[in-house]
């Protein structure tokens, strides 16, 4: 036995799509039907109707049409998303309008000449867009120009929008400012109240052969308090009670029931929330801080350093009489490897010694010098050249003695310091972020 079969109901009543049969007369419903046929009849241009998702706008408009279809050729426009032509050419389409070019004056001739013949009929030629929230600019301004073609006494389109509360907001602004003057009847639907809730889920079992289904007292209040009287969660919270019922045996739907329903449904909306956020919140959060540290990059060109903090030079150099360790960017990969001995120091005599002693006589210890460097900021930038511009290879960081093999000018007359060379690489460091230190050695 069906689940039907067991509440003696002749079809689903709480299935979500926009059924006319079921759609229910509340008191915002109803008022927003007979604006429509007010709408219809004074061939209104522009008509708007706003809702949260859920609250019945595709319904009502379902009722509409059916209620209009045999006095008006009605487009309706599902796909929202539409370049101004594309718009024009689909509720063309709808209309069985046929062309026989497409050029775009010949698309509004015969358009014209639709809404003419229409009239004389004494048919209304109606356009329905679904979802309007969706609609581009220059689509709504387009509609806006279909809404020109009128006689001396009277419009020759209908123009209904189907919206969330986001498209009023969108109307306000400077581009859509004549679209907005255009709209003569606004709509707006809102949940329905406790009261309402209740008989709009006995209204749908009565409109699916209620049977011998019983319903407790009870049973609204949990699904009004987390429906907030959206009929969609109605629907969905109802089916599931049900649903809950059918397999424990029972005819009659009780508050535990639909409790059961709700928690089931608040625990799938809590994983849907978490699977969202690791889809679409984390991701986001990376590119942001991509864009950020990026923004900051460009407007601090001249600065080899991420942090300016100075770092005691005299404790360090004790520390660090060491090979170079830079530690490389994960952005660049370098062509060859960073990390290298201490490359040797010529040893080049003074001049004066030459001349007064003979090399097979110098045997003392002679003062000679090197030169080093020590990274004096939190993190230092190493490029491939002489240059603020040149690609950046690497960090230093603070404390790191360095050797410095050559030194030159840019430009502008900073000074740089070639720090290390492995076959074609060069790496050179700017002078602002170390300190220069001098170290004696030892030659025979």
């Amino acid at each position: 036995m069906d689940i039907l079969n067991f509440f003696g109901l002749q079809e689903d009543p709480f299935r979500l799509t926009p059924d006319p049969l079921f759609f229910f007369p509340s008191v915002i419903h109803k008022e927003a039907l007979s604006s429509l046929d007010y709408i219809m009849q004074q061939r209104e241009g522009f008509c708007l109707v706003t809702g949260e998702p859920g609250t019945g706008k595709t319904t009502l408009i379902n009722v509409c049409k059916e209620k209009w279809q045999e006095q008006a050729e009605i487009a309706l426009i599902l796909t929202p998303r539409l370049s101004p032509d594309e718009f024009l050419l689909s509720v063309l389409e709808d209309l069985q309008v046929h062309l026989q070019d497409k050029n775009k004056n010949e698309i509004m001739k015969a358009f014209r000449d639709f809404l003419i013949t229409k009239h004389e009929q004494g048919k209304l030629v109606i356009i329905i867009v679904d979802e309007a929230q969706n609609v581009p600019d220059e689509t709504l301004e387009e509609l806006r120009l279909l809404s020109n073609l009128e006689t001396n006494k009277e419009k020759l389109l209908q123009i209904i929008l189907l919206a969330q509360p986001e498209l009023e907001e969108r109307l306000k602004g400077d581009k859509l400012r004549q679209l907005n003057q255009r709209i003569t009847e606004r709509i707006s639907l809102t949940p329905l109240s406790k009261t309402e809730t209740i008989e709009y889920i006995n209204y749908r079992l009565m409109k699916a052969g209620k049977g011998f289904m019983k319903i407790e007292g009870m049973v609204a209040d949990p699904i009004y308090k987390f429906s907030a009287g959206i009929p969609r969660i109605i629907n969905l919270i109802a089916s599931r009670t049900i649903m809950v019922a059918y397999l424990e045996g029972n005819n009659t739907i009780e508050r535990k029931h639909a409790t059961y329903a709700i928690s089931h449904l608040a625990e799938k909306r809590k994983k849907n929330l978490s699977r969202s956020v690791l889809i679409y919140v984390i991701p986001c959060c990376i590119l942001l801080c991509s864009a950020f540290g990026f923004v900051y990059y460009r407007n601090n060109p001249q600065k080899d350093v991420y942090q300016e903090h100075p770092v005691e030079v005299t404790d360090t150099i004790k520390q660090h009489d060491q090979k170079i360790d830079i530690i490389i960017d994960s952005e660049v990969q370098p062509a060859v490897s960073l990390e290298t001995e201490d490359p040797a120091v010529p040893e080049e005599p003074l001049q004066e010694d030459i001349a007064s002693k003979a090399p097979e006589e110098t045997t003392e210890v002679l003062p000679a010098v090197k030169r080093q460097a020590v990274v004096n900021v939190t993190a230092a930038v190493v490029r491939t050249g002489p240059d603020f511009e040149a690609t950046r290879i690497g960090l230093l960081y603070a404390g790191v003695l360095i050797d410095i093999e050559d030194e030159t000018k840019d430009a502008e007359d900073n000074v740089w310091y070639k720090i290390f060379t492995a076959g074609f690489t060069e790496t050179w460091i700017s002078e602002r972020v170390v300190t220069i230190i001098t170290k004696p050695i030892s030659l025979r």
